[in-house]
């Protein structure tokens, strides 16, 4: 006779963990950032958008008024206006950063080292002054009576015929210089840190085979500099896009309304002429253009960092 003996009773099987210790401890860390990002960045950026919604009509309240501070921006010709300045500002002073930046990165790095890293530090200079400071400098540099750049002008015998920042043909594109002398700098260290990555071996090469200078450049120094050049143009156009500091201390948009950039136009706009959500709205639309010409090479360097 068999006798069957019964099961042994099963072990209670764990209750599931929603969370571990290490997940814990990670939002733990992130939280405060998180949280100051939120504050910082999204709250600001959420009573903008808000605003753009609203009229404010002084201290009489605010009445919603939904899209039409957006429709206003595309019949108001002093708001097409400075879209066009702005771009015409971002587009030359792009333009000349680069060619500067570059050009004397690559001559500095034919230098002996010592050489090239105290002219470097030279150059770099005009970095470390502040925009609004750079823009007094150059508002006296533009004096007619006393600047520096009339003296030189009148050298040549053209001070007459250069109207600075009195003229609306010459008012940005004075302004466009100054900047470029301020910020020049950053595009020759970022290039000059480029350049360090690239092996000497290629350019001995090139030499070898007979390649000259500008060749190379053209062949190995700037294709080996693409993702450096994209950051750069990244940086320095959404920086220039949304320049207000040195236009401000040297024109404040004049004269009429020559120099005027989206910034100074939605500054005026709220704070002068107490249309805060027609400013915001400005404001709003200058983010958005933004993120169209930019965006992509931002996300373009997300992939490069993360190709999944």
């Amino acid at each position: 006779m068999t006798t069957t003996r019964p099961a042994p009773p099963r072990a209670p099987s764990p209750k599931p963990v929603l969370i571990n210790r290490h997940t814990l401890l990670g939002i733990v860390l992130v939280a405060p950032a998180v949280l100051t990002i939120v504050v910082v960045m999204f709250v600001p950026l959420g009573y903008a958008v808000t605003s753009s919604f609203f009229d404010h009509p002084g201290n009489s309240g605010s009445t919603f008024v939904f899209f039409d501070n957006y429709a206003r921006f595309f019949r108001d010709p002093v708001a097409l206006r400075s879209l066009w300045n702005t771009a015409l500002y971002t587009a030359l002073n792009l333009a000349l950063c680069l060619l500067l930046g570059v050009g004397m990165a690559v001559l500095l790095q034919s230098f002996p080292r010592r050489t090239g890293n105290f002219f470097r530090a030279f150059f770099s200079m005009p970095l470390l002054i502040s925009p609004i400071i750079v823009g007094l400098i150059w508002r006296y540099m533009y004096d007619r009576q006393y600047g520096f750049v009339y003296w030189l002008l009148g050298l040549a015998g053209l001070d007459d015929s250069f109207g600075g920042l009195t003229s609306t043909k010459t008012a940005l594109v004075s302004i466009v210089l100054a900047d470029v002398w301020n910020v020049t700098p950053f595009v020759l260290l970022v290039v000059s840190a480029g350049l360090t990555v690239v092996p000497g071996e290629l350019y001995e090469a090139a030499r070898i085979d007979g390649a000259g200078p500008l060749r190379i450049l053209f062949r190995i120094t700037l294709p080996l500099l693409t993702k450096v050049l994209a950051v750069v143009v990244m940086i320095r156009g959404t920086d220039a896009f949304r320049t207000f500091d040195i236009i401000y201390a040297l024109t404040n948009g004049g004269p009429a309304n020559s120099t005027s950039s989206l910034s100074i136009y939605s500054y005026k706009q709220a704070f002068e002429n107490g249309e805060l959500g027609f400013g915001m709205a400005a404001s709003i639309l200058t983010l958005i253009v933004l993120v169209v010409l930019f965006g992509p090479l931002m996300r373009n360097s997300a992939r490069e960092r993360d190709p999944r």
